[in-house]
């Protein structure tokens, strides 16, 4: 399948010129060549159109369309300026949204365009001798005064407009400009601030004329750096000003829609040729749409291509319909992506010699070649030579996207992978296995150039061309360096090595010593044991105290005495020796060795470079060793040496570490060492590590005081102490039966002491029979404790089978150090018959030893009620509920009740600790104390009891009380809300003495009585204040009617008093129609949900002839306005007049006169030729409050003085007025 097959191939090659659209048949296949989206269509109708409107009153202002070089702004401005000028265009668009919104201006206008070239003439010179030119081809005679004539240019542009309406009437004056921003950017200070001054003014002239102002241009000028200097002066102007961004969005639905559009079936076949792939790149998946949207153009190219900085213009569409050609007939590969991203444009830049003569841009070509070439010669990796080919051609692109060729920021390699679609072909066909691929090629383009040209930044893991640094070739250094290395340095190195293949971080255990403490893995017991860890010989053995397990050693590589070592080696000691390498592995740790002492020596600028060398020998040595981990290692034991391979008994497996390889086979040596030193431990049923010991002690003691876990359970199965089902015992285990007997055989009175267990070896306390560790003697005691066996005294304080959660907080370390045990006392059993009296138990069971357990968990499930009980009184009373906006209990019930039943839920948990026959043998509460902790169970009844009662009667006070907000006016209604109120008042007070069933009905009736109440009043004033539907159909027919039609027409006519209407209009507006209410309605809202109908409010009105009202009052404007144009146009100084009118005007005026009264449709005609007749009048309004008070002052006049404070008041009103023309309207 070719790329021609998959897409409508529509180039975009010319260059649209804004004059191109003065031509009719240009503009109309501009407009039909336009490709535009939703967002942009959405833009321009809410931005654009909206101020080039003049048909709704708005503050309009000037256009600025925003777009870089390329991305269609001409032609956009264009495409609206030739439809606001020719209304037959707009068949041509094909956007609906865009189409609709131009309805409003299309055919509207007359348009000038015109862009700026290479000038020195102020930007107001421009413009204005533009639009003479314009307006004389128009012709409308008018010329601009000189600059140095006006004080401001506003009023000559109103000057101009009065002209140009009187020409075409209806019409607005549209001017378009283009290259405004290059002319800007070209003019020294005080030009600059005059041509925005004068761009201010066309801005404002906008409000209150029909000229609009639109111009394009490459930055947005209201947040550009480069006009800092005149902040000032541009935030005036951003005032005057909206502009329109085109977005990358828009640019790519340009690119999808025109140059690369598809149908469904080739969209089809796109998305399963790119479905093979996405699994590799990010976010491919999500953006599919985009990606077939675009293809195949990769959506990175767009975002990059606008942040490169070059003098020359960028033309993003021009060049995404050159690189379409040049693959236009080539066949889709089926085995790779075949998207084209930002890297090919970097021929472009390449091969266009004018781009050299910026600086920036030749010193990255320059670079870019020697990196490039070095790549072509020297790249060690062919197979992946042409993607680093197509890497180093985008760092070159991105590099010139920075705005500084100097800054450290650069792409990191999932940009890389993603951005570019960079496909190779790799073995295992996964994500990770690609961006993995891609490192090793971007390591290996630096090694390629040594270090020079690219750099990494550590902070944002970016690489970038390296615009600073200077070339050294420092591989030459390394050499001369590894070549005069003595044994004891590469010794040092080699440990090092070690250290990076064991994944060994540790601190050493003593300074400027190679050893470490250790733990190793006795595998046969699951448990690690402590050790020590050398590299080196034994002579430093005695270093490491105090003495431990076991000592492993790595002996050095390069030393005679070794083998001496092995042979005298102890039970306790093994030793690992690289013994079986070439000479290239040599060649590399020498090489790493020096890197490494360059690196310490080296100044700044040096040291990124010696270290990423290092890192390199690093990592291949590492790699060699770990693959031939099993024969390149001896290990010694006995004085017995075999390969490990022969130990381990097969190779290392994938997902075992060296480390852990090394372990197993240190471990198998020192098994039965092991087993001679400890020959009663146990093997646990989990791995137990130096981390992970005191976690799993405390998962055991947390077992034991009841928080479960899968790991609590195993550290007990591994001494015995639980059975098959998880319940603790200690019946079975040996560990515990010795620690039992030896308290069982104590004399009365007598202690277990923690020296009689333990004995101190080696600076580590183990028990003196089986030689376990402190932390599990003490967990095997803990379970004594909680079997009831014994009691264990801490820190001065018993614990028993009780406190068995106190226990479990302790630290394992006081616990471990423990003072002594003994045996607890017997269990009361006459107190606990009392106890399963008062919650209701049958007190026998108790009694019985054989049914003890079965008393112990009813009482634990009846403690467990009480207490969920009581936790939800402590949430219903603490949570803030109401009744009539009043708190049910105030704070210091709240605190009161509160503190009680936590109290009793605290001795309820307390009671729960005695879960087992051993435990209640430390039972230790008396009878009086129980029945009084016990005395909240009537607290608990009485809140119920409250609880019950609201909850009953809530549904209904939550309604009234919102009824209440609403007839606040109705003391009959508000007095029964009162009464109800204080009768549930006194209610609750006396919830102990109350019948409540009967309580509860009788509240209820009088709320649903007075719910229903106020449903009738409030359904009957809404009556009064709605029109019904046949009010309804009156007020439409008023609204519609052809008077109310012709008065607002009439309105317009200055003449005539237009208050009077618009009260009118305003009364008409407060009249609201509503007939959908029902009194069901009102069941669940206090007011109507379809009008919203505000009882009392004022603003409301009553209804009732309302409408006949009106109907009468628009019958008397209509004849009083027909009176008063009859009387002005019969005045013989305008009557004159009509003679002056065209012959359609004055057959309208004569066939008005003759009528004596309005046409039954006033059209235009009528209103343009009643206005022109009256021109000559001078109309003077008189605010009827201003009149009233100017005549009556103060309120007492005489009548001499009011007939002369009217003369006055008038007179102030018309002087300087030819009294014949003026015509007085009160408002």
């Amino acid at each position: 399948m070719r790329y021609g097959d998959l897409v409508y191939y529509d180039p975009i090659e010319t260059i649209i010129n804004l004059k191109d659209a003065d031509d009719e048949e240009k503009a109309a296949s501009l407009v039909k060549s336009y490709v535009m989206s939703d967002n942009m269509a959405e833009n321009i109708v809410n931005i654009c159109i909206l101020q080039l409107q003049f048909d709704e009153t708005i503050d309009n202002k000037g256009l600025f369309i925003v777009g870089n070089y390329g991305t269609g702004k001409s032609h956009l401005m264009s495409v609206i300026s030739s439809i606001a000028e020719n209304e037959k265009l707009l068949k041509f668009v094909t956007n609906d949204k865009f189409k609709d919104g131009m309805k409003r201006i299309a055919g509207k206008f007359k348009v000038l365009r015109f862009d700026i070239g290479s000038t020195d003439m102020p930007l107001r010179d421009i413009v204005l001798s533009k639009v003479e030119e314009n307006i004389h081809q128009l012709g409308i005679e008018y010329n601009f005064p000189p600059m140095n004539k006006v004080a401001n240019n506003k009023d000559s542009f109103m000057e101009m407009m009065a002209l140009f309406e009187e020409k075409y009437p209806g019409k607005g004056y549209l001017i378009v400009v283009d290259e405004l921003f290059d002319f800007l950017k070209t003019r020294k200070e005080q030009e600059l601030i005059k041509d925005l001054a004068f761009l201010r003014e066309i801005g404002e002239i906008s409000k209150s004329t029909k000229i609009r102002f639109m111009s394009g241009v490459q930055e947005s000028l209201f947040d550009n750096p480069g006009f800092q200097f005149v902040a000032r002066t541009i935030l005036k102007v951003k005032d005057r000003f909206e502009q329109i961004i085109i977005k990358r969005e828009d640019i790519s639905y340009v690119v999808s829609e025109r140059i690369l559009k598809k149908d469904e079936k080739q969209k089809a076949y796109i998305r399963s040729h790119l479905e093979k792939f996405s699994s590799l790149y990010k976010n491919m998946a999500e953006r599919m749409n985009e990606f077939v949207d675009l293809f195949p153009i990769h959506p990175a190219f767009i975002e990059v291509f606008e942040k490169i900085y070059i003098a020359e213009k960028r033309e993003v569409l021009k060049t995404i319909t050159n690189l379409i050609k040049n693959i236009i007939d080539e066949e889709v590969p089926e085995d790779m992506p075949g998207i084209i991203s930002y890297d090919e444009y970097w021929d472009f830049i390449k091969d266009n010699m004018s781009m050299r003569t910026n600086p920036d841009i030749k010193d990255v070509i320059d670079k870019s070649n020697v990196i490039e070439g070095a790549i072509l010669r020297s790249f060690p990796r062919p197979q992946y030579k042409d993607s680093a080919i197509k890497i180093i051609n985008a760092l070159s692109v991105y590099r010139l996207a920075t705005g500084d060729i100097r800054t450290p920021i650069g792409i990191t390699v999932d940009n890389i992978k993603d951005d570019l679609c960079l496909f190779i072909r790799i073995p295992e066909f996964e994500e990770d296995f690609l961006r993995t691929t891609i490192e090793t090629i971007m390591k290996d383009i630096i090694r390629t150039v040594n270090g020079q040209f690219i750099s990494y930044n550590q902070d944002n893991q970016q690489y970038y061309i390296d615009m600073v640094r200077v070339g050294i070739d420092y591989d030459v250094i390394i050499q001369e360096k590894a070549e005069k290395l003595d044994d004891d340095t590469l010794n040092r190195y080699y440990f090092g090595i070690l250290i990076k293949v064991l994944d060994w971080n540790a601190k050493e255990y003593r300074a400027n010593f190679k050893i470490w403490e250790y733990s190793l893995k006795w595998l046969d017991k699951n448990i690690e044991r402590d050790g020590y860890l050398f590299m080196g010989s034994p002579d430093e053995r005695s270093t490491a105290q105090p003495p431990r397990d076991f000592y492993i050693y790595f002996l050095n590589l390069y030393s005679k005495n070794n083998r001496k070592y092995i042979e005298n080696g102890k039970k306790d000691e093994v030793f690992f020796e690289f013994t079986n390498y070439d000479e290239k592995l040599e060649s590399l740790l020498k090489s790493y060795s020096a890197s490494m002492i360059l690196y310490d020596s080296s100044a700044n600028d040096g040291k990124a470079i010696y270290d990423n060398k290092a890192d390199g020998f690093m990592k291949e040595i590492v790699k060699w060793i770990k693959t031939n981990v099993g024969n390149c290692f001896s290990v010694s034991y006995n004085g017995v040496t075999k390969r490990i391979l022969d130990i381990a008994k097969g190779t290392k497996r994938e997902d075992e570490t060296i480390k852990d390889y090394i372990d197993f086979v240190a471990s198998s040596c020192l098994s039965l060492y092991f087993a001679d030193k400890y020959p009663d431990y146990p093997k646990f049923k989990v791995t137990i590590t130096r981390d992970n010991r005191e976690a799993m002690f405390k998962y055991g003691l947390n077992y034991i005081a009841g928080q479960k876990s899968e790991h609590g359970a195993k550290i007990l199965q591994t001494f015995d102490l639980i059975d098959n089902d998880g319940n603790i015992t200690v019946e079975n285990s040996r560990y515990a039966k010795y620690f039992q007997d030896m308290v069982n055989s104590l004399p009365e009175g007598k202690v277990l002491n923690h020296d009689d267990i333990f004995v101190l070896e080696n600076e580590v306390e183990v028990d003196k029979e089986f030689r376990l560790d402190g932390e599990w003697v003490a967990l095997i005691l803990c379970t004594l404790v909680y079997n009831g066996e014994i009691a264990i005294t801490i820190n001065n304080k018993k614990y028993d089978a009780t406190m068995l959660s106190d226990l479990a907080k302790l630290a394992p370390n006081d616990i471990v150090n423990f003072s002594f045990c003994d045996r607890p006392k017997g269990i009361p059993i006459n107190t606990l018959k009392r106890l399963m009296e008062i919650i209701g138990l049958p007190t026998g069971t108790i009694s019985n030893p054989e049914k003890q357990v079965e008393a112990i968990k009813e009482m634990n499930k009846k403690f467990d009620e009480l207490i969920s009980e009581a936790h939800s009184t402590i949430q219903y009373v603490t949570s803030g509920k109401t009744i009539w906006d009043k708190l049910l209990f105030n704070d210091a019930e709240k605190k009161s009740y509160k503190d009680e039943l936590n109290g009793f839920i605290s001795f309820l948990n307390t009671l729960k600790r005695f879960n087992t026959p051993g435990k209640l043998r430390n039972f230790r509460y008396s009878k009086e104390e129980i029945e009084r902790e016990f005395a909240a169970l009537k607290m608990i009844n009485r809140i119920q009891k409250i609880l019950n009662f609201v909850n009953s009667i809530d549904a209904y006070v939550v309604y009234i009380s919102k009824a209440c907000l609403v007839l606040t006016d109705n003391n009959d209604w508000i007095k029964k809300v009162e009464d109800v109120k204080q009768k549930i008042e006194d209610t609750i007070k006396n919830i102990d003495n109350v019948d409540l069933n009967a309580a509860k009905n009788d509240v209820i009736n009088e709320l649903i009585n007075i719910k229903k109440e106020y449903i009738d009043i409030y359904f009957e004033e809404h009556r009064k204040h709605r029109l019904d539907y046949k009010g309804d159909e009156h007020k439409k027919k008023i609204l519609n009617s052809s008077k109310l039609y012709n008065l607002r027409k009439l309105k317009s006519i200055d003449i005539l008093s237009g208050s009077e209407l618009t009260a009118i209009e305003e009364e008409l507006g407060k009249i609201h129609s509503c007939f959908s209410l029902t009194q069901q309605d009102l069941e669940t809202e206090v007011q109507c949900i379809h009008c919203k109908y505000r009882y009392g409010d004022k603003n409301e009105l009553l209804v009732y002839g309302k409408l006949d009202e009106i109907e009468n009052k628009i019958d008397e404007i209509y004849k009083k306005w027909e009176e008063k144009l009859l009387e002005n146009i019969e005045d013989p100084f305008v009557k004159i007049n009509i003679g002056y009118l065209n012959d359609d005007q004055q057959k309208c005026i004569n066939e008005f006169i003759v009528r004596r009264s309005f046409p039954e449709n006033i059209d235009n005609l009528f209103l343009s030729s009643i206005k022109d007749l009256l021109k000559g009048l001078d109309k003077v309004e008189i605010d009827s409050k201003e009149f009233i008070t100017f005549i009556t002052g103060n309120g007492h006049v005489t009548l001499d003085d009011f007939k002369n404070n009217f003369m006055k008041f008038i007179e102030n009103k018309v002087q300087g007025k030819e009294k014949d023309k003026v015509r007085i309207i009160i408002k």
